[in-house]
């Protein structure tokens, strides 16, 4: 189950969890390659997802065997071309 909450996502552990973002550069382009998603907790990051753009959107997948186990609160973010997009947002695992 994945369930956005206004900045923060709530998802069940041990299932892939598919995140999905418009990325747009500053002048409002959609950025078409070179996107990643990191997961951590509050001092080290747990797995990077690669994503994918179709043409509309991003998707980022997190798979099952990176969230087994864990319970509690951990943080998202978005990198293109290894650099941050946002800053980190929370993403609650049960």
């Amino acid at each position: 189950m994945i369930e956005y909450l206004y900045d923060a996502i709530r998802a069940t552990a041990g299932l892939d969890i598919a995140i999905t973002a418009n990325i747009t550069d500053d002048e409002g382009a959609p950025i078409t390659e070179g996107c990643s998603l990191m997961l951590s907790d509050d001092n080290t990051d747990i797995t990077m997802a690669t994503g994918y753009y179709d043409g509309e959107i991003w998707e980022f997948n997190i798979p099952a065997s990176s969230t087994v186990g864990l319970s509690g609160r951990y943080w998202y973010c978005i990198y293109y071309n290894d650099n941050t997009l946002c800053f980190k947002k929370p993403i609650y695992l049960m």
